[in-house]
């Protein structure tokens, strides 16, 4: 009899949690665990950013009380205030559990619907895990009554017990443009900024060869090698191209020119990924569409702007995804091949001005993004090597020959030390000194 074919199991468009979620292990434990409690997580569109938000709430922990508040499609207060009470009648069993029926809560506005659910909370020594997609609909509504959004911000920083993962693209900046008018605090004072981009290889060979799943998906080194080259690890593309070359009996074959194909969701996806690039940035891509590569200093006399500017935008770029740093030293180039054929199909056409995101704007971002990057991988660095010397300390007191668990938890230290000490070198924010410490 003749095996029945199996289902193309990857997941190209909507949004995937449990099984279906990889990657981002690092990032998920800071958002969650880190010293932060106020975090911006910028990505393009598509990068898996409502993924990672509801992923969030699911792994929260008893800890927390997670609240998954959707700003999409609001045009006021009202419809702010609607959305934030669906999300927590969501977590009607968790209020109820803790003698409070969310019921209450209805035709209450944003601030006390906060308020409240954070009192809840803290008299049984729980926190709020806010979690807000799509924010970018708070820019009109700015525009239009700056008093709202000033007592939002207020409301969401207020309670002592309330973590705010705010999820968007980079054109959310302009919330602070318009803020800095008013002469007040900007909106995302006192947020810390973490990318979305790519997954790290291993995430991505996992997600490629779909381990997490009953019956993995069959795929050579090479195929895998060719996917992550193209996608640069990037979650949907990594779906998409997946789906474009999965077979019948269950394994991927190897990509062709015909699979990285531009479609009309690519077209779009782009089309909008480059509305939300600052000018500096526009041209940067367009320059790297014509020299195929470059690095800091070569960019920076072909743009005339200094070496640090442009290590600062590429800084930006790369960790959004739109560029990719090469194996081959400091050179970078285009992010993936599709956003690379994109640009070919519409060089002629684009743009450099008239773009929603201004280059200073970028510069800040970037600037304080750096900064607190290279303070994260620092502390994560200096407690792996702490954990080191313990494990090794053991070890030492077994002889010869420790057990072979110790071992394997030696040897994922120092891969993870390896990981961290190549990142804070890619960076270039701390000296050789302070690595080696």
């Amino acid at each position: 009899m003749k095996a029945t074919p199996k289902r193309n199991p990857y997941t190209v468009g909507g949004w995937v949690t449990g099984r279906q979620f990889y990657g981002h292990v690092s990032l998920r434990h800071d958002l969650l665990q880190g010293p932060n409690n106020f975090l911006w997580l910028v990505g393009t569109r598509r990068v898996g950013k409502t993924s990672l938000l509801r992923q969030l709430d699911i792994e929260a922990g008893p800890a927390y009380i997670p609240v998954f508040w959707d700003m999409q499609g609001c045009q006021s207060s009202e419809d702010l205030s609607a959305e934030l009470y669906y999300a927590i009648e969501e977590k009607t069993a968790r209020f109820k559990a803790l003698g409070f029926d969310v019921k209450t809560l209805q035709k209450t506005d944003v601030r006390d619907m906060l308020r409240t659910v954070a009192r809840v909370a803290g008299e049984h020594k729980l926190r709020i895990l806010l979690l807000i997609d799509e924010p970018e609909v708070l820019i009109p509504m700015a525009q239009q009554d700056k008093i709202l959004v000033r007592r939002l911000r207020a409301a969401l920083q207020r309670p002592a017990n309330v973590r705010v993962i705010l999820s968007s693209t980079k054109s959310f900046t302009r919330i602070d443009r318009l803020e800095n008018e008013w002469e007040t605090s900007p909106f995302l004072y006192g947020f810390t900024t973490r990318y979305l981009a790519g997954l790290t290889p291993t995430e991505a060979s996992a997600l490629i060869r779909q381990t997490q799943s009953a019956r993995p998906v069959a795929a050579s080194e090479e195929v895998v090698r060719h996917i992550q080259w193209h996608t640069n690890n990037h979650p949907y593309l990594l779906q998409w191209l997946c789906s474009q070359v999965y077979q019948e009996n269950h394994s991927l074959r190897m990509p062709t020119e015909e699979d990285l194909m531009i479609d009309n969701m690519l077209n779009a996806m782009y089309a909008l990924s480059y509305r939300h690039l600052s000018p500096t940035e526009r041209h940067i891509l367009l320059y790297l569409l014509e020299v195929n590569q470059t690095d800091a200093e070569d960019l920076a006399s072909a743009l005339g702007i200094s070496g640090d500017e442009a290590g600062m935008y590429l800084y930006a770029m790369t960790s959004i995804g739109y560029t990719r740093r090469l194996e081959s030293g400091n050179q970078v180039a285009i992010g993936n091949s599709f956003l690379r054929r994109w640009l070919l199909n519409n060089a002629d056409v684009l743009a450099q001005g008239d773009a929603e995101v201004a280059d200073k704007s970028v510069q800040e971002i970037a600037a304080a993004g750096h900064s607190q990057e290279a303070a994260l991988w620092m502390q994560q660095l200096q407690s792996y090597r702490i954990n080191l010397a313990r494990l090794e300390a053991e070890a030492a007191r077994h002889g010869a020959f420790p057990p072979l668990r110790l071992q394997n938890e030696i040897d994922a230290h120092q891969d993870k030390i390896r990981e961290l000490e190549q990142r804070l070198d890619e960076l270039g924010a701390v000296s050789e000194e302070q690595i080696n410490t």
